[in-house]
């Protein structure tokens, strides 16, 4: 069985310089953290030739392997002229989380013929540059959906482009079978997003449209998602990418946060080692 790369995504660790960012790895059994690349962190899209290379070099002296980044670049950055790829490939990225689509206006067939143009040029530069883009599927967004992904990326090389499944994102706005949407993705399933959601109802606002139901993002242990569904549907098609654990609760209070974020590492890897059904 391949063995998938386990991996954080630190967005609410912002301030967490290299030794933190390895310590808080090990501690909660990971083997290695995504480098979130936006304004306002360590290593900003501004001034990526300058703080990505030095937080890498950080980060690997500490005896972590990084190769992966999270990142907000639109499609447009990414095949123009002054492109990020080739400076990410050259600092030994392998794989790099792209910026969504924004949600279609009134025509969602012509926003989806655009995206798909664009994604045909991402992959060029990303396959001149030996570099995988990937694609996380996202709630708000133009793509909210594991059809809508394979709409996407259907014919680019899978080597070069991959999505990202999100249950806790697509929990917004329903989801597909897991078993359904990994079959369809095939080898574009790359990564997977590990956070999940709860609902409930706020009776003071059962008039509104919504009928008062509101949501949460909450641990993997308390929220909607079946996780054993999701592991069974990756292991059948022997996935070998990365898990990306996103704690986005308590955000106020670390302590708390990696205390829940260690239980749920250890809660989806008590799911992964079980022995496949049949």
């Amino acid at each position: 069985m391949p063995a998938p790369v386990w991996s954080l995504f630190p967005k609410l660790y912002r301030d967490f310089g290299a030794t933190q960012l390895a310590d808080l790895v090990s501690a909660s059994g990971l083997d290695t953290t995504n480098v979130v690349v936006r304004s306002g962190y360590l290593v900003e899209e501004e001034t990526l030739a300058q703080t990505l290379p030095k937080f890498l070099g950080e980060l690997r002296r500490t005896g972590l392997k990084v190769v992966h980044a999270s990142t907000t670049y639109s499609s447009e950055v990414l095949a123009g002229e002054d492109s990020p790829i080739k400076l990410l490939a050259d600092c030994g990225i392998q794989e790099f989380r792209m910026g969504w689509f924004p949600k279609a206006g009134q025509s969602a067939r012509d926003a989806l013929r655009k995206a798909k143009g664009e994604m045909d040029r991402v992959a060029e530069a990303c396959a001149k540059h030996r570099i995988r883009a990937i694609y996380q599927v996202h709630h708000n967004t133009l793509i909210t959906s594991a059809s809508a992904a394979f709409n996407l990326v259907n014919g680019l090389p899978a080597e070069w482009i991959g999505v990202e499944l999100d249950p806790g994102n697509q929990s917004f706005q329903g989801f597909e079978p897991w078993d359904y949407s990994v079959s369809l993705l095939g080898d574009y399933c790359a990564w997977l997003a590990l956070k999940d959601t709860v609902t409930w109802r706020e009776d003071s606002l059962a008039k509104e449209d919504d009928k008062g139901w509101r949501r949460n993002f909450s641990m993997l242990s308390d929220g909607v998602t079946n996780w054993v569904r999701v592991a069974e549907a990756l292991k059948a098609h022997s996935f070998d990418g990365t898990f990306v654990f996103m704690p986005f609760y308590d955000e106020e209070d670390e302590r708390t946060r990696t205390e829940k974020l260690k239980a749920d590492v250890a809660y989806f890897r008590d799911i992964w080692n079980r022995p496949s059904a049949g």
